[in-house]
């Protein structure tokens, strides 16, 4: 199967949907119109910046917002640059639709809008004036330091001309960086950008070979460093993207950019599906494709096997009563490499690799004190060779080796290790009663030491 169909996926996954667009140019075009009639602008003088306008704009991560840039050429030679901040946040203020919902901030004024199902979303817009500056055709300003020359409009062109490949490249770093970096101390996109143009190759076999070698330069050039690069502006010379960017931060950075080289030199090197998508997971997140149940062939499907091997209730003197009043059922989440992400995982669904970490949820309605109890019953040959088919019952495990019990009973940790279809149970019980029982809950792993067989 080729990896760039699962590429092709993952860039669908992380791109912005008809609906955020939608939401977008709403706000957009009426702030333009808006600003144009207060401040008797054209259409040239309101645009777009930043990554919707350069086509590198990417789904914010659970918890995160998407959002858009904004000049406003409606700043006068005379103000300062806190004065012309404060005069657009009074114009703003001006309109019933953006009063109370707005920030000033140190380059523009952030207007918040409410979230709705497509999660959060602000817009920035820069007042800026014209400069005299043949480079820099404008000023923009932040409170603290005064004017800075900008040229976005040619940025925006620069970004157009660099092709779909490089704005691709661009969308799936950016993904791995909201993965792997805390929002404070991440790196900018703007340095992200201009990094890929200058370490991206000029030809690749496919789109992993694209993203792997991309990494590698960059590692290869970035890893050595003491302190930050001088990353240039392409079409601002003068300007140094990176000269705000603290020596902790960027020491951050190289570390998560020599994992994302050898995470991404491991999938490359993987040598079936299951492992090389598993790779490229721990590298994007969920959002990159793992090999579903349902589509696996030949060497990679999976299904359960014998479970007269697990225990009864009735093997525990447990008598069965169920009773209406009380109710059991299970979910389930894999735990993710980097700051502490889970992403579900539905019953019978995608193969995992070994070694993952998986917490079970069980979600208990009853109307008396009861206790949880776990059941997991391996299946298939490979957990029978090596002793591990399981099936006794037993209360919830930390997430922890050593079998330390969870301090939530309905709290169960697991890992994975076995090839074949698994199966995990909630039983709910009051006193020697199974008042409720949740059903099976499958789990799905291929190791590729050991096809999978009954």
């Amino acid at each position: 199967m080729s990896m760039d169909i699962h590429f092709d996926a993952f860039l669908s996954k992380i791109t912005l949907g008809q609906k955020q667009v939608d939401r977008i140019e709403s706000a957009w075009t009426t702030l333009q119109d808006y600003l144009m009639e207060k401040y008797e602008l054209t259409s040239d003088d309101v645009f777009l910046q930043g990554s919707y306008a350069n086509g590198t704009a990417v789904r914010p991560i659970d918890g995160g917002e998407y959002d858009v840039d904004i000049i406003c050429v409606c700043a006068s030679g005379t103000q300062t640059s806190r004065d012309a901040i404060d005069n657009l946040y009074t114009v703003l203020d001006g309109h019933g639709r953006y009063s109370g919902k707005m920030t000033s901030k140190q380059p523009c004024v952030r207007i918040q809008y409410a979230d709705d199902e497509i999660g959060g979303f602000h817009v920035d817009v820069v007042p800026v004036r014209l400069s005299s500056d043949i480079d820099a055709p404008l000023d923009a300003p932040r409170k603290s330091s005064g004017w800075h020359p900008t040229a976005p409009n040619e940025y925006t062109s620069w970004c157009q001309t660099q092709g779909p490949l490089f704005r691709q490249t661009v969308q799936m770093l950016k993904r791995w960086r909201d993965e792997h970096q805390e929002v404070r101390d991440a790196v900018k996109s703007i340095v992200l950008q201009v990094l890929v143009s200058q370490y991206m190759p000029t030809s690749s076999a496919s789109t992993a070979d694209r993203v792997v070698r991309t990494l590698e330069n960059m590692n290869d050039a970035l890893s050595g460093l003491t302190s930050p690069p001088e990353v240039r502006n392409p079409v601002l010379d003068t300007e140094n993207l990176a000269a705000k960017w603290p020596e902790s931060a960027f020491e951050s950075f190289q570390v998560e950019l020599r994992e994302a080289t050898e995470l991404a030199q491991a999938a490359a090197n993987a040598e079936d599906d299951v492992e090389v998508s598993q790779h490229w997971r721990d590298l994007f997140g969920d959002a990159f494709p793992a090999v579903e149940k349902k589509h696996a062939k030949g060497i990679y499907a999976v299904d359960l096997a014998d479970t007269s091997h697990a225990l009864t209730p009735e093997a525990r003197n447990w008598t069965i009563a169920y009773d209406p009043r009380y109710s059991v059922t299970v979910r389930a989440w894999e735990q993710m490499k980097k700051r502490g992400r889970r992403t579900p995982y539905v019953s019978d669904s995608r193969l995992l690799f070994p070694g993952k970490w998986i917490n079970f949820q069980a979600t208990v309605n009853a109307p008396t004190e009861y206790s949880v109890w776990w059941q997991v019953t391996n299946t298939g040959k490979h957990a029978r060779d090596y002793s591990g088919l399981r099936g006794d019952f037993f209360k919830a495990k930390a997430r922890d080796r050593t079998g330390k019990l969870s301090a939530d009973q309905t709290e169960n940790w697991e890992s994975t290790q076995y090839t074949g279809t698994h199966v995990i149970e909630a039983f709910v019980v009051v006193g020697t009663r199974v008042v409720a029982r949740s059903g099976p809950f499958y789990v799905n792993i291929f190791n590729r030491k050991f096809f999978w067989q009954r």
